[in-house]
């Protein structure tokens, strides 16, 4: 297994700030599945990150607006994107994008079958986003179900 999901003093301050992101969501998540069981912890946590994504993409929306960026398209919705690109490795594609490295997968698969309970859960997040700028997005795999790598497929909302 890659060391990579380990933080590191000598990586950039973007990828060790993704890494701790990463690392409070996880416990996080575990603590309250824990406190609540299974189901009843998944629904917290679900909810908790639908209202992140929504307030991230109020953020950015604003953000789009105040430099006069319609809010419609892939192009837009990276115009203004709120997180770092360090720490993925991601190759574009005609309609989308695959992402071979996600540095928050390798921070949650350390921790086994419980890590990927809370990935899970967290990457719904990404349909938020992009539904957001006007896309569609079909995920035929992702890190999260076992997959080697994230395929995004964006399409503009029919």
């Amino acid at each position: 297994m890659s060391d990579f999901g380990v933080i590191r003093s000598h990586e950039s301050e973007g990828v060790r700030f993704g890494k701790l992101f990463a690392e409070i969501y996880y416990y996080m998540g575990k603590n309250i599945i824990e406190a609540m069981g299974e189901e009843e912890g998944a629904k917290v946590i679900a909810k908790a990150v639908e209202e992140f994504g929504q307030d991230r993409v109020a953020s950015m929306r604003a953000e789009a607006v105040e430099r006069g960026i319609a809010v419609d398209s892939e192009d837009a919705y990276f115009m203004v994107r709120d997180m770092p690109g360090c720490g993925w490795e991601n190759e574009r594609i005609p309609g989308g994008s695959i992402c071979h490295r996600c540095l928050f997968d390798e921070v949650w698969k350390r921790y086994g079958e419980m890590g990927r309970k809370v990935e899970a859960l967290y990457c719904p997040v990404d349909y938020i986003l992009f539904g957001s700028f006007g896309l569609d997005l079909d995920r035929p795999a992702c890190k999260a179900n076992g997959d080697s790598t994230c395929v995004f497929h964006l399409t503009g909302k029919k």
